[in-house]
């Protein structure tokens, strides 16, 4: 089952609010809103501009005043069925500009939406194909009874030339009869009339999102939910391919002519309507093309059937300098669509102009609804209409853009690594960001690559510099801007400045002032002159090596500030509540790629994928939440994996216990381990090198196992028993009862050890002493139950849920799933030397506890040393150069042997152990880890 994660499953006001956008503004005027915001009111620049529709800005008097004026005069609103005179003045009024402005006149309809209106001139330009159809169909039928008349009447005669001439062009014989002739003709044009009509649009085009409208919509996030494969609808890119592909929806139906009698084709063009935006709003403020310009007065001239609809819902009435845009580019405008600013920024209406000529009277009535041709919303859009002719708006919005884009041009010139493009014409802009997914910063990287920095630089001008923008639709990476036409120009200057604070930032690496707005923090500047330490990412690797996965997590803050120490100046907490705003809208990303080389020459190269949650963090999910979040962060990581051609994918730290030791992937690709194998070598190996050493005889200890019921604490307790002289098991509370199987584990070894003849402590030997006599003459299983209630009576092996009884161990190993340390000084014996191999990570034994127990030595358990890779790192692991935890350990040994088959998935198992022991002595991973979590502590002890 596939499990969706990350924005695909956000709602918009989530999204909004993931960047700290989703504000309330109490008041509006002009290019002004009021934000009311921990108790006092700022003004903030609107460069929204409700997405095109406050070309007079926001509540514009004159167009109040209309509004109370007609609300006061108890206006009917909705007297549908009768006169609306105010309806037909505004569409005389809007008829005669049209006319002014392309000398064509025009049927208008008015509706409430954009949407709606291209709806609407896509269901006209389709009845238009129909009523195409229907009269072609029509004249077929009257032509075969004029010609059955002029038979009868003598008027023409048949040969058998003609006949033959009909079977040649309708590819059918014989016909040699009137009926055959007709039962011919008929297949070939009902074949013909019911081929379907085709549509098409731009490629990035968008044209709204109810189902008609959507079919337009090159936005595939928006469209395939909905609309997919959709063989009547087609996106133009390359305007020679398109004009090609007309070719192929010419066809053609057949006719007779008498004048002299042959069988003629008539054309039929199943291409209905070509829809274009002037200039792409939600597609990243893209204007038209030449070619596409080109293609389309083409179309106009070779197929004039055809209707060229120009959506000017957002770029029309002025806003880029011209009333119209199809009109200032020459571009045909058979229909056109106009919304957003013909309701002054106050009503929603929107209105289709169908040129006279190809409009059909009755579509009033196949096309209506409830809220069109109200007098509020007509009187508004009059009103609005004589502002934009009375104030020349169009004059100002052009000298307003030429003002925006000297000044933003200027500014990518300056900035040529944060723009790639300015874009746009008159109060319809766009700045373009560039690429950062290679930012050494990996918190900018990974936000540009899930296309949201572009939304958290939105946030960052809205709080801290009081201007607000949005992103495109489309295309997230536009930054777009429209302004009203009366936009103080002096205002310039203030806009352009926060842009370049934005990109100083950016520049300089400095996550925290960038986003800190989303935790309400006010933070100092770092110096610019400061250098980040950032991790390496990428370092080269030949194509050909073998590829393997591992897949992390953050361990705890130190963890974060390693990968991107942008975040340093934050402390836990806020860095806890950042990662909150920041993890719905991220998915897991390539934190590095490694070469990793073993002693005997095999090279393979390691993707270390990161999710940016904590072990606090997917605890409390995991408590709370049934591990959904995480659990779909590492099947999102899983699958990105594979599509980086990985073949074996390893699991670290939680991401192996919330997929049940990798069984979520059991019948899946690639290959997964858990890493638990390698771990307990390199801790087993590290104790028994490392006990005498620090004077502890293992044969006469006792060997404390902490998370026992685990699966890594199961093959510990199983192992470590041959050698201790007893052993205590502790166990979470509550969790006594699930001890039994690492009983069993512990039992079957110490069994198997005395049928091999093993050697070993004095556990081993009381088991010898018992199961000697009887081996050979009792059932195996007989013999191990028996053991087990022996040695529980003997008190050589304990369980225990109380953390206190490890003050009896000489050994202790931990290895709980613990998020927080769970040792204390007091758990730990004081006049004897204690070793601890703490295996867990995050760590459940705090590094300073060595300060006051002396006597302990600290060991990291599931560390090796990679003795042939001396400079490896991995961002976040906290370890020197040179060390791996072994869960990774594991993922590196089995691809550098091939073995691209699961491994330790599920239960782990002794022999395991042993199979990955043996590959780390062959391809040089040293498992004997005797070195102190900190040097400096230990040193001091």
């Amino acid at each position: 089952m596939q499990i969706r994660i990350g924005q695909e499953i956000l709602s918009r006001e989530a999204l909004l609010d993931s960047a700290g956008l989703l504000v309330e503004f109490s008041k509006a005027k002009g290019d002004m809103l009021t934000w009311q915001k921990d108790e006092q009111q700022h003004d903030v620049i609107d460069l929204v501009g409700g997405f095109g529709s406050t070309l007079l800005g926001h509540n514009h008097p004159e167009l109040v005043q209309t509004m109370q004026q007609l609300l006061s005069a108890d206006r009917p609103m909705w007297v549908q069925g009768a006169q609306r005179p105010m309806a037909q003045q505004l569409r005389t009024v809007l008829a005669d500009k049209l006319y002014s402005e392309t000398q064509k006149q025009y049927q208008i309809v008015l509706l409430n939406t954009g949407t709606e209106a291209v709806e609407a001139a896509l269901k006209h330009a389709q009845y238009e194909y129909y009523q195409r159809i229907n009269d072609a169909q029509k004249s077929c039928a009257q032509n075969w009874r004029e010609f059955q008349v002029r038979l009868a009447t003598n008027h023409i005669e048949l040969s058998d030339d003609f006949f033959c001439e009909c079977e040649r062009l309708l590819e059918q014989e014989p016909i040699e009869t009137l009926d055959e002739l007709k039962s011919a003709i008929e297949f070939r044009n009902q074949h013909a009339f019911n081929l379907p009509s085709k549509v098409a649009a731009f490629k990035g085009a968008f044209h709204g999102k109810t189902r008609g409208s959507l079919a337009t919509t090159y936005n595939r996030d928006a469209r395939l939910p909905f609309i997919a494969n959709n063989p009547d609808a087609t996106f133009i890119d390359d305007a020679d391919e398109f004009t090609t592909k007309i070719d192929t929806w010419q066809s053609h139906y057949w006719y007779i002519e008498f004048s002299p009698l042959r069988l003629v084709k008539k054309p039929i063009n199943q291409l209905a309507a070509v829809i274009y935006e002037p200039i792409q709003g939600e597609g990243g403020v893209v204007p038209l093309s030449a070619s596409h310009n080109a293609l389309l007065r083409h179309i106009k001239a070779q197929y004039p059937s055809t209707a060229i609809i120009a959506d000017e819902i957002q770029c029309g009435l002025g806003r880029t300098g011209a009333f119209l845009e199809s009109v200032a580019n020459d571009t045909p405008n058979d229909y056109i669509t106009l919304a957003k600013s013909l309701g002054g920024g106050l009503c929603k209406i929107s209105a289709l102009a169908v040129e006279k000529g190809r409009y059909h009277n009755e579509f009033s009535m196949l096309h209506s609804t409830t809220f069109s041709d109200d007098d509020l919303s007509s009187a508004v859009a009059l009103k609005t209409l004589a502002l934009l002719e009375r104030d020349d708006i169009k004059l100002k919005t052009m000298q307003l853009g030429e003002h925006f884009l000297s000044a933003f041009n200027q500014l990518a010139q300056d900035y040529p690594d944060m723009i790639t493009q300015v874009r746009g014409k008159g109060c319809m802009l766009g700045i373009e960001l560039a690429s950062f997914a290679d930012h050494p910063s990996a918190t900018i990287s990974n936000l540009d690559c899930e296309n949201v920095l572009s939304m958290a630089i939105a946030g960052y001008l809205l709080h801290k510099h009081h201007i607000r923008v949005l992103p495109s639709l489309g295309k997230r990476k536009v930054l777009r801007m429209q302004p009203s036409g009366y936009f103080d120009s002096a205002q310039i200057i203030k806009v352009v400045d926060a842009f370049r604070q934005a990109f100083d930032l950016i520049r300089s690496h400095q996550v925290a002032p960038l986003l800190s707005h989303l935790i309400h923090s006010e933070l100092a500047l770092t110096p610019f002159s400061k250098i980040m330490n950032h991790p390496q990412r990428d370092e080269p690797i030949a194509t050909g090596v073998d590829k393997v996965a591992f897949i992390s997590h953050l361990i705890d803050q130190d963890s974060l500030n390693e990968i991107d120490p942008g975040w340093e100046v934050f402390d836990e907490y806020e860095q806890e509540e950042l990662n909150q705003h920041i993890l719905p809208v991220t998915l897991p990303s390539i934190l590095a790629r490694r070469l990793v080389t073993s002693s005997t020459g095999k090279q393979i190269e390691l993707v270390l994928f990161g999710i940016q949650m904590d072990a606090e963090s997917i605890e409390a999910d995991r408590r709370f939440n049934q591990a959904k979040i995480i659990r779909s962060q590492v099947h999102e990581a899983y699958r990105l994996a594979r599509e980086e051609g990985c073949k074996l994918v390893g699991f670290g730290g939680y991401t192996s216990i919330v997929t049940n030791n990798c069984c979520d992937f059991t019948f899946n690709t690639p290959a997964a381990t858990s890493g638990n194998a390698l771990t307990v070598a390199a801790s087993i190996n590290t104790i028994l090198s490392s006990a005498e050493r620090h004077g502890i005889e293992l044969s006469k200890a006792t060997i404390a196992v902490c998370g026992a019921a685990g699966n890594i604490g199961q093959v510990h307790s199983a192992v470590l028993a041959k050698y201790c002289q007893s052993l205590l098991l502790i166990t979470r509370a509550g969790s006594t009862s699930n001890m039994n199987k690492t009983l069993d584990i512990i039992c079957e070894n110490l069994y198997q050890a005395v049928d091999q003849q093993q050697t070993g402590g004095q556990l081993l030997k009381v088991c010898r002493d018992w199961l000697a006599p009887r081996l050979g003459s009792e059932e195996p299983h007989v013999l191990i139950r028996e053991l087990k209630s022996i040695l529980l009576a003997r008190q050589l092996l304990v369980v225990s849920e109380q953390f206190e009884t490890c003050k009896t161990a000489d050994v202790i190993v931990s290895n709980t799933s613990s998020p927080t340390t769970v040792f204390t000084p007091n758990y730990i014996a004081q006049h004897k030397p204690v070793l601890i191999s703490d295996v867990a990570v995050p760590k459940d034994v705090p590094e300073d506890i060595v300060l006051t127990r002396p006597n302990v030595k600290l060991i990291r358990g599931g560390v090796v040393n990679l003795s042939h890779n001396p400079n490896f790192t991995l961002p976040g692991m906290l370890l020197p150069s040179g060390q791996v935890y072994a869960c990774c350990g594991e993922t590196m040994l089995l691809g550098l042997a091939g073995t691209f088959s699961h491994f330790s998935m599920g239960a782990l198992t002794c022999s395991q152990v042993e199979q990955v022991q043996a590959l780390a002595a062959i391809h040089g991973f040293e498992l004997d880890q005797e070195k102190p979590q900190n040097d400096v502590l230990q040193a001091a002890s």
